[in-house]
């Protein structure tokens, strides 16, 4: 694509600003995690900026101290100062804006977006503090924006901020507002976070359907999906109960065998239903659970070299998800 010639639009050649939420961090599994380095390798092949909000920044630094504090052995002040060298080393650290705070205190009041009214049986509290948190970064990131030339691109499962796969209608019309309608356009939300980033910048190879069986069958991808789903520290909770960690066992793959290349590793997301057994379904027999996996696989030999559960959810046995698509 040709440079722009509009000085107030964003020159696409110049790489994007990709601003990574909370969840999406940690999904990386910053900064040692195969995805982490696929990131970085990502960004760095084709000009793009990781950056994160300065309350994503304080928020993900508050849960690697607590963890280090739980750790014998190691100060937790030392930790945490590792971890913040790092973190301000591979990512630009976007500021909050003055009076942000106070803004998003009135916003939430008045139930605007990002904010979400919490449910009847929800803790109040906890869903006003995560509208405030929200409502902040969101300002940041119109704030950040702003000030730069280049697209932005933010990855985040968060709800609160889409409608579909998009920013909701109220935050676009927002945007639209403050930046212009033409400006407002390269200020984009990539829901499916880093594996919609794979098809965007990452090299489309062919794989087998033979050879990815093989690899979504291995014993490394089973214990990641047993672990996440049992551990004591779960990230995603099936509405149903999980049963002991021996008895889960792979039921099928769904959707095409698709890889990207970065660098000198293939990148393969893929859906996978497991059927579980155990105490909690001996009325039912069994449950199953989907998963969506991203996969780090050496090229040759096509080796599974790292595992991450992008989430888990309840699924429909074959024969009544058949039955329903009939």
């Amino acid at each position: 694509m040709g440079r722009m010639s509009n000085p107030y639009l964003p020159d696409t050649d110049r790489g994007a600003l990709i601003v990574l939420d909370t969840d999406q961090l940690e999904l990386a599994g910053f900064p040692d995690g195969g995805v982490f380095r696929m990131l970085h390798t990502t960004a760095d092949l084709h000009g793009h900026t990781l950056a994160v909000p300065q309350t994503v920044a304080i928020e993900h630094l508050a849960h690697r101290h607590f963890e280090a504090q739980q750790l014998t052995g190691r100060s937790s002040e030392d930790a945490a100062r590792r971890w913040r060298e790092a973190l301000h080393a591979f990512f630009t650290i976007l500021p909050t804006p003055e009076g942000a705070a106070e803004e998003a205190l009135d916003r939430v009041a008045e139930r605007r977006l990002p904010a979400r009214a919490a449910s009847v049986d929800g803790d109040v509290g906890k869903a006003e503090a995560h509208s405030i948190r929200d409502t902040v970064v969101w300002l940041t990131l119109l704030a950040a924006f702003e000030d730069r030339n280049q697209m932005l691109w933010f990855l985040s499962g968060n709800q609160n901020f889409a409608a579909r796969s998009a920013f909701h209608p109220d935050l676009r019309a927002e945007a639209e507002q403050r930046l212009g309608t033409d400006r407002s356009l390269f200020l984009g939300l990539i829901k499916d976070g880093i594996p919609a980033l794979l098809k965007r910048w990452g090299t489309k190879v062919t794989v087998s359907a033979q050879d990815l069986d093989l690899l979504v069958r291995s014993e490394s991808v089973v214990q990641q999906v047993r672990a996440v789903i049992t551990g004591p520290a779960r990230p995603f909770a099936p509405d149903f109960p999980v049963p002991g960690t021996g008895l889960l066992a792979f039921d099928g793959r769904l959707g095409r065998p698709l890889a990207y290349q970065v660098d000198d590793r293939l990148w393969v997301p893929s859906r996978i239903r497991w059927r579980a057994h155990g105490e909690e379904h001996t009325c039912s027999g069994s449950s199953f659970i989907m998963t969506r996996v991203l996969l780090e696989v050496s090229v040759e030999p096509m080796l599974v070299l790292g595992v991450t559960v992008l989430d888990v959810s309840p699924a429909e046995p074959p024969a009544a998800r058949e039955r329903y698509e009939t």
